[in-house]
């Protein structure tokens, strides 16, 4: 049967009797907002395995010393130290713990700052804040419920102490163990009250501690050591498994790469070998036909020696016949002779057949060769005659439709030509009329103008100052006649102009 940590009806009275509805307010750094979570995280740092008092004492040192957080991540470990105070409790463990985590904020975020963390979620802020480096629990869970109103259970070493004392909580416990009991058997609610009353108990120990508060931490640090020796050596013997569970996965994994490999060059030896083998089967063909080429020629030159040795008898029985018949037989050698000059030159001309032979047949193939050229020739210029056909074609169709649209537009022409015409005649008969009216109006004019001279010649005999001014009268009306008449022959040297430029 599991025992539990914590003894839950002494704990849930201590809660009830030392819980309240908030939790005691303690100062920040001078310089920071009240609700700057980093300022905030400095005063718990300070509070943790301390007391308020003792805080807020150090905070008005380090106020004197730094102007803000920043500064401490910067200074040495001991600066640290000297800034809290010498005599702080734990303060060597607090100094290296606070710059750890600052430089891990630093190192993240690029500068000393939390603030990016008030617009996170809950279960970022928790993650964030419970990951930082070498921040103790009580820290962490201090800075979510007051800096991010994120309930969460803390308490240092000395308050799980103070806690045994009371026999609120087993002597194996842990504080660990306890923090996370006490978060799965309160609501989030609840937990401003049971923090208070852990406040409450840690702030009378101090006071009842006296001068050696530190005792308190040092007595829960002996009764544990023994229990942490255990769980050190249960985790030793964890890491043991886990490392020998890893060589031999390694193993396993080196044996199946080693597998491989065998697996790899015995597949290269087997096709080493088959490709031996081959080279081995294509030398001996080779090698057979080679035989098979060399029997061939030595039946042909055992054939040309029984050919010799019966041309040698035959030689021989004509050297017999001739010691018959003297003339015979010199008739005969010289037969003989030139029948073998023959023979050589047959057997040259075999020799050169052969090799025409083989000429004939690389002439051929070189024959095959273009005549094959040729064909794609050919195929290439009947696709290029076809392509011209349809070209001459589409120009045949092309100037049809062309010669239809220049019949089609002479015909227009001729229609718009006799239009012309027809607008030219009547221009011409237009002007006659005109050149016809002209005249009349001139003849008219004329016969006016001898009716007024014959008048002026008879004013004038009376009056020879009104004939002057008569006289000057007529020169004017003559002048202006002179114009009108030029000016109208002119016009109708233009109209007939014209009208003989249209007509052509």
């Amino acid at each position: 049967m599991k025992v539990e940590p914590v003894r839950g009806p002494k704990f849930a009275l201590l809660v009830r009797r030392h819980g309240g509805t908030s939790l005691p307010s303690v100062a920040v750094l001078a310089g920071h907002e009240p609700n700057d979570p980093l300022a905030i995280l400095l005063t718990n740092y300070l509070l943790w395995e301390s007391s308020p008092a003792l805080a807020e004492e150090a905070l008005a040192r380090l106020s004197r010393v730094v102007v803000d957080v920043n500064e401490l991540r910067v200074m040495l470990e001991g600066e640290v130290t000297e800034a809290i105070g010498d005599k702080y409790p734990f303060v060597e463990e607090r100094s290296r713990r606070l710059r750890a985590t600052f430089n891990d904020v630093f190192r993240r975020q690029h500068r000393t700052s939390l603030d990016h963390l008030r617009n996170a979620s809950r279960k970022d802020q928790r993650a964030y804040i419970e990951s930082l480096a070498e921040i103790p629990p009580f820290v962490a869970g201090r800075t979510l419920s007051v800096a991010f109103d994120l309930p969460a259970p803390f308490l240092d070493d000395t308050t799980m102490e103070l806690l045994h004392q009371q026999g609120v909580v087993e002597p194996t416990a842990t504080t660990l163990e306890v923090s996370q009991w006490i978060a799965k058997h309160h609501r989030l609610e609840e937990m401003v009250k049971v923090n208070a009353a852990l406040s409450a108990v840690n702030r009378e120990g101090w006071e009842a501690a006296g001068r050696n508060p530190s005792k308190i931490r040092a007595a829960y640090a002996a009764r544990h050591a023994q229990f942490r020796a255990i769980e050190e050596a249960a985790r030793q013997r964890v890491e043991d498994e886990k490392r020998e569970k890893a060589e031999a996965i390694e193993r396993a994994a080196e044996e199946k790469r080693l597998a491989e490999i065998a697996r790899e060059e015995e597949r290269v030896r087997v096709k080493r070998e088959a490709e031996e083998a081959r080279i081995r089967a294509r030398a001996e063909r080779e090698a057979a036909r080679i035989a098979a080429v060399t029997e061939r020629e030595k039946a042909r030159v055992e054939r040309e020696a029984e050919r010799l040795r019966r041309e040698a008898e035959r030689v021989r029985q004509a050297e017999a016949k001739r010691l018959a018949a003297e003339r015979e037989a010199a008739r005969r050698a010289k037969e003989e002779a030139q029948r073998k000059a023959r023979e050589q030159v047959l057997a040259r001309k075999a020799l050169e057949k052969a090799a025409a032979k083989a000429a004939a047949k690389a002439r051929l193939e070189k024959a095959r060769q273009l005549a094959l050229a040729k064909k794609q020739a050919l195929q290439q210029r009947q696709a290029l005659q076809q392509k011209l056909e349809l070209a001459k074609k589409a120009a045949l169709a092309k100037k049809a439709a062309l010669a239809q649209k220049a019949a089609i537009a002479k015909k227009a022409a001729i229609a718009k030509k006799a239009a012309i015409a027809k607008k030219i005649m009547l221009a011409k008969r237009t002007a006659i009329a005109r050149r016809e009216e002209l005249a009349r109006k001139a003849a008219a004019k004329k016969k006016l103008t001898l009716a007024k001279q014959a008048q002026a010649r008879k004013a004038s005999a009376a009056k020879p100052a009104a004939k002057k001014q008569l006289a000057g009268a007529k020169k004017q009306s003559v002048a202006a006649k002179k114009q009108s008449a030029v000016a109208k022959k002119a016009r109708g040297h233009k109209v007939s102009s014209g009208a003989r430029k249209r007509r052509r």
